[in-house]
């Protein structure tokens, strides 16, 4: 059962009363910043937002949503050690403006306050860490680790544990999503980023003040992740070629059976939700939602009566189209992960606890869409409550149903029970 209007217009508001608050919290901590700490350098601040302009021209590599080489995080933690707090608080703001530019308005606020806030963050406890807004005035190895490397490394940990507190508060108002398991994913998914992000941030300081290089050091230390960018968004392309071959697979079983329309999208969100609340990693999630788009694809094999006229909703009936599917695409390497939970989904309801934890998510996502969207070939439907419960009754994989119901609240479906 969808939100109510009334649902929808509180959590509007509660999401714009949160960006607010970021907001504020923001440009408090950079002022005080300025007043606590000191102004940055105007020369060294105006080189870092020519930087942070040029993420329109070199912008974060994204694959499969998650950003895998990003300019803009070397860029803010380099710059704590080079403009402090307030100018980092500056330069975050910028990036995050100029990063979402083409986002909705409410969108653009909340990321340019919550850049400007894990920056100014970053800079408050690379100071508190005993780091130096001075590189040029150390000398040694000891005293560049002692006074930069290791503050630059909590002060990376800060900027991380800001933003993601401020991500996952906005997706818990806005949508309901549990605080927990998506910190767990985010984290996952960035932990190793961070380290990466703070060496090149410290070849980069270590070159432009102590080396004397000035703002050609981030020329040579910025070039390799230039680099790691474009490898990125080859691969992207790549994944997106892959992702049309999938649509047009998902079309041709559409043609044969059409009342099957929109029922592989629906699976596949479904899916990579459960998925994701489950504490899959991006790789599983991944294969996952494809597993979820391409799992009634062997019904291609059968007969077009056949495949218009089988009840799906019939749990007891003998159906083989799941291993035709699996077959059709054992040949396609890309889609590995996701044969077992096509080959399998039908057996997510019986008593066999051996199954893979995807199998058991598409193949539960499966039975709820297909009682409460597709029906049998009478056509009668199920409310999302009765389904839910029909589930309830069918499984006692307690783990999953709640993993459906989260998967339902994030899709606008929340079911009362």
């Amino acid at each position: 059962m969808s939100d109510s209007p009334r649902e929808r217009r509180s959590t509007r508001a509660a999401t714009a009363a949160y960006i607010a608050a970021v907001a504020a919290l923001a440009v408090a901590l950079g002022i005080w910043s300025g007043l606590r700490y000191g102004l940055p350098d105007p020369a060294a601040l105006l080189v870092f937002l020519l930087f942070a302009v040029l993420q329109v021209l070199l912008p974060d590599a994204v694959v499969e949503g998650r950003v895998r080489a990003s300019l803009s995080g070397v860029i803010l933690v380099a710059s704590q050690a080079i403009v402090g707090p307030a100018g980092v608080a500056v330069v975050g703001a910028v990036l995050g403006g100029i990063q979402y530019k083409k986002a909705p308005l409410r969108n653009r606020v909340f990321n340019t306050a919550q850049f400007s806030l894990h920056g100014a963050a970053g800079g408050i406890v690379f100071l508190l860490a005993g780091g130096t807004t001075d590189p040029g005035s150390l000398r040694g190895v000891g005293a560049i680790v002692v006074g930069l490397a290791v503050p630059l490394l909590f002060a990376d940990l800060a900027q991380a544990v800001t933003n993601l507190l401020a991500v996952v508060g906005v997706m818990r108002v806005a949508e309901g999503v549990p605080m927990r398991p998506q910190a767990l994913a985010v984290a996952r998914g960035t932990g190793l980023a961070h380290i990466g992000y703070t060496a090149i941030a410290l070849i980069m300081v270590v070159l432009w003040k102590p080396a004397d290089l000035g703002p050609a050091a981030a020329v040579i230390a910025l070039a390799p992740l230039v680099v790691a960018q474009w490898a990125y968004r080859q691969h992207a392309e790549e994944l997106t070629g892959q992702q049309r071959a999938l649509e047009v697979l998902v079309a041709a079983l559409e043609a044969k059976a059409p009342r099957l329309a929109g029922h592989s999208a629906r699976v596949a969100e479904l899916s990579a939700h459960m998925a994701e609340h489950l504490g899959l990693g991006p790789q599983q999630v991944a294969e996952t939602r494809v597993a979820g788009m391409l799992h009634d694809l062997g019904q291609t094999s059968l007969p077009t009566r056949t495949a218009r006229s089988i009840d799906l909703t019939d749990e007891a009936a003998v159906l083989d189209y799941p291993a035709r599917g699996a077959e059709i695409l054992h040949d396609l390497s890309f889609l590995d992960g996701a044969l077992d939970p096509i080959r399998r989904h039908r057996e997510a309801l019986g008593t066999d606890r051996q199954l893979s934890l995807p199998a058991r998510i598409v193949g539960v996502a499966d039975s709820f869409d297909l009682l409460t969207s597709v029906g049998p070939p009478d056509g009668h439907l199920l409310a999302p409550t009765q389904a839910r419960e029909l589930l309830a009754r069918r499984t006692a994989d307690g783990e999953i149903l709640r993993a459906l119901d989260h998967a339902l609240m994030r899709s606008g479906q929340s079911v009362r029970r």
